[in-house]
């Protein structure tokens, strides 16, 4: 089990409704046992509630918003939205059968329940949604709802896709508005990029002056992206990086306290828990920090709540200095790391550097480890295992982002393992992990062809729950 990063005992993490109301967090997700295998290919899912009032201790009360029975809308309750609107929570939830699927009734449907604290509810079907003449009606899920002060009414914003163009590009976001939370008016098409299958678990929300529109895609990276617009009808933008994250940071949402903004992903598992496995749906629940820069694109962080944490278990590790121009140059900072914990450190490279990284749960001996590995000459960080041999040794593909590295500068590197998961933040750039094996204990630094500077090093080798 882990210890920062939330899954259920016996059972993993899907999809994440993420709602705050009164200093309380409440994490809705899909619970998926894998009885008897994965999602899709498992027995159908309610939502799940995990409370908290720090994101690190939880309660957990199991499927409170209850799946229904076979073969009707309710079979299997997809993702969705909660929140606290005119004097109570309020889900709004897809409602699957894909039995349905081979017939004219819809497949998906929008759903509607009401709770008084959170966690029971009751379910209005007569208020259910289906989707608008020209689009596919067994593709309309995913609803996220919030007010609008633009527009003085409750806005919902939908993926669906149309019923005409590219068969595997119809992906499109619509929009419905409400006065009451209750009924609701068809309104348009707020995005539609002719890029996607499906724009799944969508994000609308607005910091300064600018929009941002989240949505996650099956059909490329299978990564959550975002776009950015001055106004809610667009256009909008892609910036450079349109990522907070990689491959392992899937279907993530967002919520605002007070003027701080979390997004909460889940980070994938794979088959037969193997490095060489492909990704499999559910996993743990990781939630981040967001943050706006200057230009008005997105950074995202360790979470500040998450800090004071740490800081019983804080142990300063002496700095050094590695160099070797026409090889590679390493040092072992922590001989035996357990499986959990945290470690700083400013890292400032030479020119002519090729790359330099941080090694997870080495093996020195084995010369066998796992690597967040920094290319200044690509501007990327790379996660993988190494030696890489024979032939590949881990199923990698999405695991890099883009990250601006310059000879000469500092830069603070935050690197988190939690049992089989990591995390890596730097310069507002975050990578989540999964490491199937353990080889060593060892937390290792190296380079390759040049010089490297490690300075203020810290190591956490624990949490305060308390």
């Amino acid at each position: 089990m882990h210890t920062l990063y939330y899954r259920p005992e016996g059972a993993w993490v899907g999809d994440v409704m993420p709602c705050y109301h009164d200093g309380t967090f409440y994490m809705y997700y899909q619970c998926d046992h894998r009885i008897p295998k994965p999602f899709p290919n498992g027995e159908p899912f309610g939502w799940s509630l995990a409370r908290s009032k720090d994101m690190v201790n939880f309660e957990d009360f199991g499927e409170v918003l209850k799946k229904g029975a076979k073969n009707t809308h309710e079979e299997c309750l997809y993702a969705g939205c909660v929140i606290w609107g005119n004097g109570c929570f309020r889900a709004f939830y897809t409602g699957q059968c894909g039995a349905y699927k081979k017939s004219e009734v819809p497949g998906e449907i929008i759903m509607m329940a009401t709770s008084t604290d959170g966690i029971h509810w009751k379910k209005h079907p007569e208020l259910s949604l289906m989707a608008p003449t020209g689009y596919e009606k067994h593709f309309y899920r995913d609803p996220h709802v919030f007010f609008n002060g633009e527009f003085q009414k409750w806005m919902m914003v939908v993926p669906c896709r149309r019923d005409h163009g590219p068969i595997n590009r119809r992906g499109v976001m619509v929009y419905l508005t409400s006065d009451d939370l209750e009924h609701w008016t068809f309104a348009g098409e707020l995005w539609a990029p002719n890029m996607y299958h499906m724009l799944q678990m969508p994000d609308l929300f607005k910091i300064g002056d600018w929009w941002y529109m989240f949505f996650s895609e099956y059909c490329d990276e299978r990564k959550t992206r975002y776009r950015m617009a001055k106004s809610i009808h667009g256009p909008w933008l892609a910036p450079a990086d349109d990522c907070l994250d990689a491959r392992c940071f899937y279907a993530a949402r967002t919520i605002a306290v007070g003027d701080k903004r979390y997004i909460y992903g889940w980070n994938p598992t794979r088959t037969d828990n193997s490095d060489l496995g492909m990704w499999i749906w559910g996993g743990s629940a990781v939630m981040q920090e967001i943050y706006q820069r200057p230009d008005g694109t997105l950074g995202v962080k360790l979470p500040e709540m998450f800090d004071e944490r740490f800081i019983a278990s804080a142990s300063k590790v002496e700095d050094f200095e590695l160099s070797r121009v026409d090889g590679s140059d390493e040092r072992v900072i922590v001989t035996d790391t357990g499986t959990f914990y945290r470690v700083d450190m400013t890292i400032t490279f030479g020119e002519g550097v090729q790359s330099f990284g941080i090694k997870m749960y080495e093996n020195s001996q084995l010369d066998l480890g796992y690597a967040y590995q920094f290319k200044p000459g690509r501007n990327t960080v790379e996660f993988d295992k190494l030696p890489n041999m024979k032939w590949f040794i881990l199923m990698n593909r999405g695991m890099s982002r883009p990250v601006s590295l310059e000879a000469g500068k500092p830069y603070r590197i935050t690197v988190i393992v939690d049992d089989d998961l990591s995390v890596v933040y730097v310069n507002g750039v975050a990578m989540n992990a999964r490491m199937c094996e353990k080889p060593g204990k060892e937390l290792k630094v190296y380079v390759n062809t040049g010089t490297l500077k490690v300075e203020n090093i810290i190591f956490y080798n624990g949490l305060n729950k308390d």
